[in-house]
């Protein structure tokens, strides 16, 4: 069982970095074509907002995954994904409502994805070490 289980994972790794891979191709074509090309308004709206297609795509792998794991596994990424949205809600409004009151930096919104990534993974590593402490 843990052998399938081994083969299960490492098809959804390698599948979660040809997304990435295709992710960063785009990007890195999208960046090329805007720099060298004089292009309308529309076409450089549609290369701007190309790279969220292979983002999608990930995001269907990874529900599919999801489902496939066990509950408790599914609880502890549940709660997980839920402090990471919440805390990077909760700090995008702090520095919205403070933006208003005195000057700051501008901060892209495109870094808030890999944010709660980041967070989604310390909040999932804090919850599996403290259960593992508890057993």
């Amino acid at each position: 069982m843990s052998n399938e289980l081994e083969k299960k994972e490492n098809i959804f790794r390698f599948k979660f970095m040809i997304h990435i891979a295709m992710f960063l191709a785009v990007l890195a074509l999208s960046v090329v074509l805007n720099e060298t090309n004089d292009l309308s308004i529309y076409s450089t709206g549609f290369l701007a907002m190309s790279p969220v297609v292979p983002i999608i795509f990930l995001l269907r792998l990874i529900i599919s995954h999801y489902r496939s794991l066990d509950e408790y596994i599914q609880s502890v990424m549940g709660a997980s994904l839920l402090w990471a949205v919440g805390v990077v809600g909760c700090a995008a409004m702090a520095y919205g409502l403070l933006s208003e009151m005195v000057e700051v930096p501008t901060f892209s919104p495109a870094f808030m994805l890999p944010a709660i990534a980041v967070i989604f993974g310390i909040a999932q590593f804090i919850q599996l070490k403290g259960d593992a402490h508890e057993e």
